[in-house]
């Protein structure tokens, strides 16, 4: 361990003989490239189109028995034709698009707003949280799926049901994540707060949201996908006529299997841009007010 401080010092005394302009270099200052950025993206999505026509290709020279595993040709040639107005089980890919989106946004929202009541009712008292938490992570136990008796119970078949089986899918990843970032906040700056004559709002809203946004963030990116796959696997099973999961269920229910890979194609598109343009922008405006990360 002393060689580990001495080692520590060594470098501060280093970097104090170099400093310039009563200035020390602590590191990389590198700007955020979103040429690089994108770029990078883009490679790890033809990677991910390689494997899979790799795999194809394999499958279909020395595996197929009846039916052809669906190359990235055969699926992208398929998912144009849709997008250029090709009916799809009767509807357009758009309607279907549109129908799970909105099931998606609706039943991520009634998470968000339960999860995040939930999180700072847990963070406001240590009883508190050590009581709640059990339900919160007995709750975070039960797949989605297995809501499908109780849902079919509350709500029979339809809309609603595949909305609640993404809602309470959802809930608790957005609670211990509010209830675990707020925690972490040192008692002492709520000290400070407090003696600074902060009210209990002013607290909340300019010390510990604040000191846990990046947590927060999280557990509503880890809840958005958590919601996303529950939503496909909802439309599968609860009795809707229209959406992505329904689509896949039918499409593999009539061996339609290059349909069923341009539903998930489009499946992973959606998550991808959700995450990338929305939750990531977020993110990194929340890591530059904090001081994480410089403004590019």
């Amino acid at each position: 361990m002393s060689s580990l401080f001495r080692s520590a010092n060594d470098k501060i005394e280093e970097l104090l003989d170099t400093a310039k302009n009563n200035e020390i270099d602590i590191g990389s200052r590198k700007k955020h490239s979103i040429t690089r950025t994108i770029l990078i993206f883009i490679m790890g999505i033809l990677f991910v189109i390689a494997i899979w026509w790799l795999i194809a290709e394999i499958y279909n020279i020395y595996f197929v028995v009846s039916l052809q595993f669906p190359t990235p040709k055969s699926v992208f040639t398929q998912l144009w034709s849709y997008l250029s107005g090709q009916n799809f089980l009767r509807v357009s890919i758009y309607q279907h698009i549109e129908a799970s989106l909105f099931r998606w946004i609706k039943g991520f929202a009634i998470a968000c707003m339960i999860g995040l009541v939930i999180g700072l009712i847990l963070a406001s008292n240590n009883s508190v949280y050590e009581f709640g938490i059990v339900p919160v992570n007995v709750l975070q136990m039960i797949p989605g799926l297995a809501w499908l008796p109780v849902t079919i119970l509350l709500f029979g078949f339809g809309e609603s049901a595949a909305v609640f089986i993404i809602a309470i899918a959802v809930i608790s990843p957005i609670a211990i994540s509010v209830a675990t970032g707020i925690r972490k906040v040192p008692t002492v700056n709520i000290r400070v707060a407090r003696m600074s004559g902060r009210s209990h709002f002013e607290i909340m809203t300019e010390v510990l949201i604040p000191f846990a946004a990046i947590d927060i963030l999280n557990g509503l990116r880890i809840g958005m996908a958590n919601a996303w796959r529950m939503l496909i696997a909802a439309e599968m099973v609860v009795g809707v006529a229209v959406g992505l999961g329904f689509a896949i269920s039918q499409t593999t229910s009539t061996l339609d299997y290059v349909s069923s890979f341009v539903c998930i194609v489009v499946i992973c598109a959606i998550g991808l841009i959700i995450d990338k343009i929305f939750f990531e922008n977020i993110e990194r405006y929340m890591r530059r007010k904090l001081g994480f990360e410089e403004a590019s």
